[in-house]
């Protein structure tokens, strides 16, 4: 998990900026290729969304981006820690991000 930029420090509070998420699968997906369930979080699992993806056979790497957008609240609470749970072919809970810093 990666995400960009990786601070909100450079922006006043009250700003409109867009943070992106960026999570990449390792795969092995043997001669018939497969699909990842998961779902993905920008808030720390309060809410989610789920998605799959498509691997084709002999797929190494799968990448998928996702992202919030709004304005930096004095408060802190967004952007909030993003991240994805696997439910499909294994369960697996990535790291959690966030851009470090506070807006000023």
């Amino acid at each position: 998990m990666s995400v960009t930029p990786s601070t909100t420090s450079l922006w006043k509070c009250g700003s409109y900026i867009q943070v992106v998420y960026n999570a990449v699968f390792h795969v092995t997906s043997g001669p018939n290729g497969g699909t990842i369930v998961f779902s993905y979080t920008t808030n720390n699992g309060r809410s989610q969304a789920t998605e799959k993806l498509t691997i084709l056979p002999g797929q190494r790497l799968s990448n998928f981006t996702f992202t919030w957008q709004g304005q930096l609240p004095s408060d802190h609470v967004s952007p909030g820690l993003g991240g994805v749970l696997v439910t499909s072919p294994n369960l697996l809970q990535s790291q959690m991000v966030w851009p470090a810093g506070k807006c000023r």
